[in-house]
């Protein structure tokens, strides 16, 4: 991935106040304007139409703005805001902004363009204004942005909508975008969605506050109850894992819609927003460590919002589904089927009630297909058969075929949604649209279905997450101990990695460190059985690959012979070597691996899967950010190679897999207490009759040499 020589400044993991910037009780706008079709005109007709509190317009040429009257700069108002909304040229923003914190005003929200997305000039000035931010604790928002609304405060202070048009119905979703024009096309699509929103943010090159900082105040605001993103780039990763970790304390759902990590969406986010992407794999372990939903489409965003808006929970994943055609029926069931939903049979008490509804050619049992002929039936027929299905204790949601948006069945919805506390998602054929204004709504049965995983995901998980594992600093000491001779190189010896991985609780094969054939001999007899020769040298980190491991001797001539060629090929090769290690054979049917490698962003990330050869043909590891407890490492352990390892006659039991997850996590405390540690390797680990062991281990350092714990 493509890096810049020179980032632009961020104000990284400074906390801010947002409470200034988000809910104001006054408003000065630098750059408002008279012209309703400019930027700076709109933005303050916006203000103007909705905002109660206190308003100025700033304008060095004009006396009155839009009827108000106007001031020439950010020291001449009466008052000291709570915010100052900033459009005007770039270079004159940072001593504007100096002006207003020297003044008393307590935040910034800076739409102006011009900054680091323009190449070195426009980095040097957003450079001023992270310094401005960070040194004067003055919260700012962008630059490069639309602005933000408060529908509960009646801020309407960005460029998204006009101020003639129609306002969003307030409600218990808050929006999040860094890019502005993305943003302004996920609000718009979630307003035609029919989604209530509390608050919009756009955070754009974030030189001061980040999409997390927002997100971490959203988390806080008692009407909101899920927050949706769209995120290039996460600048502040500590307060992105706090804000999921307060969102899953209160059971409120975060959803991110990230772009990948390839080059090209790399680059595209680089000339954007001067940002450096994140891997996607990292991200989605991120993600589904800290319960957020990760989504690959503004459609999915908009869906999960809007189902769980109400903050509806499922107690199990069954669902319920009326139809008025077989055909969408088997779709609806094929949908559930695909996404580890589950149609239930119903009760024949339960199918008897409603097939006194029906006509005898209509089907009673799940899914309940009333045929077309529902239209000549009873007009209560449609509510009854609803609520037979909301009241059986069997399911959990309900999928409702509706034919049209305006219609008695649409209205029999609605009215159940609000008595209810399961989960409708109804399906409507004509204008879904119009009824998603009401209640969550979908044109297509298998965007119903995929939203009620969005609810399964959340509903019943646990409201804190496990252990992060034990501190120990004693043995963090005796490990730094153990490291530091290796510390002026760029590994750590093989010996070495595992004395220290011993330490933290992982088995290893048994072995011995030689210096001559005659201790070889010796120490493969006090062994047993046949023995591996390694070299120890701290030129070779990769042994194997440079003719520095021989397998399988055994006996004292076998033994001998091999530490002798060993020794030998690496003199003649001038390869300064420390020892040789004589390690007891580990027999198994499977290999497995496990490793931490540090992401630039969220820090250490263990990974587990297929070893041996096979580690770089399968290319499928799990990945799990440290630091983490063992449930959650037992759980990643079981989906290797999609679970299909997690047998005894594949090589792995019950018990192997919690030796592997007890691995992980010695894996993740070590990257936890040992920062300096860059990567680690353990590859293989052999599960064998006397349990999992590791057969080799490398660690690397990130900046070498050095002598961090002298």
């Amino acid at each position: 991935m493509p890096e810049l020589d020179s980032p632009p400044a961020s104000a990284g993991d400074s906390e801010w106040d947002l409470s200034p910037v988000f809910s104001p009780s006054s408003i000065a706008m630098v750059g408002a304007s008279d012209n309703p079709m400019s930027i700076g005109g709109m933005v303050y007709g916006n203000l103007k139409r909705d905002f109660p509190g206190q308003l100025y317009p700033i304008n060095v040429v004009r006396k009155v703005v839009q009827g108000d009257v106007a001031y020439s700069d950010v020291a001449d108002l009466p008052e000291p805001v709570d915010l100052l909304i900033v459009m005007v040229e770039a270079s004159l923003v940072p001593g504007i902004l100096a002006r207003a914190a020297d003044a008393g005003h307590r935040s910034a929200y800076v739409l102006s363009s011009g900054f680091s997305e323009a190449g070195a000039g426009g980095i040097a000035l957003q450079a001023q204004l992270t310094d401005l931010a960070t040194t004067r604790n003055f919260p700012i928002v962008g630059p490069n942005c639309i602005g933000f609304l408060n529908s509960f405060g009646s801020v309407m202070a960005n460029f998204s909508l006009a101020p003639t048009a129609d306002r969003p119905r307030p409600g218990s979703v808050a929006l999040i975008s860094q890019s502005g024009g993305f943003g302004s096309y996920i609000l718009n699509r979630a307003v035609r969605g029919g989604l209530g929103i509390g608050y919009f943010a756009s955070t754009g090159n974030e030189a001061g506050v980040t999409v997390a900082d927002v997100l971490r105040h959203f988390v806080e605001q008692p009407q909101i109850k899920v927050i949706a993103m769209f995120a290039e780039a996460i600048r502040n990763p500590r307060q992105f894992l706090a804000a999921a970790d307060r969102a899953r304390e209160l059971d409120k759902v975060i959803i991110s819609v990230t772009p990948g990590a390839s080059e090209t969406v790399a680059r595209a986010v680089m000339s954007h927003t001067a940002s450096i992407v994140g891997s996607r794999d990292v991200y989605d372990a991120v993600c589904a460590q800290r319960g957020v939903l990760r989504v690959d489409s503004i459609d999915e965003l908009v869906d999960y919002a809007s189902i769980l808006q109400a903050g509806k929970r499922m107690r199990g994943r069954r669902i319920g589904v009326i139809t008025t055609s077989g055909g969408a029926g088997v779709l609806v069931s094929g949908a559930a089927g695909d996404y580890g939903l589950d149609v239930p049979q119903l009760g024949p008490e339960r199918q008897a009630q409603i097939a006194a509804l029906l006509p005898a050619f209509a089907s009673s049992t799940n899914p309940v297909d009333t045929t077309a002929g529902i239209g000549e039936m009873a007009p209560d027929t449609y509510e009854k058969i609803a609520r037979a299905l909301l009241d059986d204790d069997s399911i959990d949601a309900l999928v409702p075929l509706a034919w049209h948006s305006v219609s008695r069945d649409a209205d029999v919805l609605v009215a159940l949604e609000s008595e209810y506390d399961k989960p409708i998602a109804p399906v409507v054929t004509i204008d879904a649209d119009a009824l998603a204004h009401r209640m969550p709504a979908f044109a297509d049965p298998t965007r119903a279905v995929r939203a009620l995983t969005a609810v399964t995901a959340v509903s019943g998980r646990p409201r804190r997450r496990t252990a992060d594992g034990i501190v120990d600093e004693a043995r963090a000491a005796a490990a730094r101990d153990l490291l530091r001779p290796s510390m002026a190189h760029g590994f750590a010896l093989e010996s070495t990695a595992k004395d220290v991985l011993r330490l933290y609780g992982m088995p290893t094969a048994e072995e011995r460190v030689v210096s001559d054939p005659d201790a070889g001999s010796k120490a493969a007899a006090e062994l047993g059985g046949p023995v591996a020769l390694k070299i120890l040298s701290y030129r070779l980190p990769h042994k194997s690959d440079q003719g520095g491991v021989v397998l399988n001797r055994q006996g004292d001539d076998e033994v001998r012979r091999g530490c002798s060629e060993l020794l030998e090929y690496m003199a003649a090769k001038g390869v300064p070597v420390e020892g040789v290690l004589v390690q007891q054979m580990a027999k198994g049917s499977l290999e497995l691996a496990v490793g931490m490698y540090r992401d630039s962003v969220f820090g250490p990330i263990v990974t587990a899967g297929l070893g041996g050869r096979l580690i770089e043909l399968t290319a499928d590891a799990v990945l799990l950010p440290a630091p983490f407890g063992r449930d959650e490492a037992l759980a990643a352990a079981d989906r290797i190679a999609g679970g299909r390892i997690t047998h005894a006659q594949r090589g792995m039991s019950e018990s192997a897999l919690g030796e592997l997850a007890a691995a992980m996590t010695a894996v993740g405390l070590v990257a936890v207490d040992h920062p300096e540690i860059d990567s680690i390797d353990v590859n293989p680990l052999i599960p064998t009759d006397r349990g999992l062991v590791a057969v080799d281990a490398l660690f690397t350092w990130a900046k070498p040499p050095t002598a961090a714990h002298d």
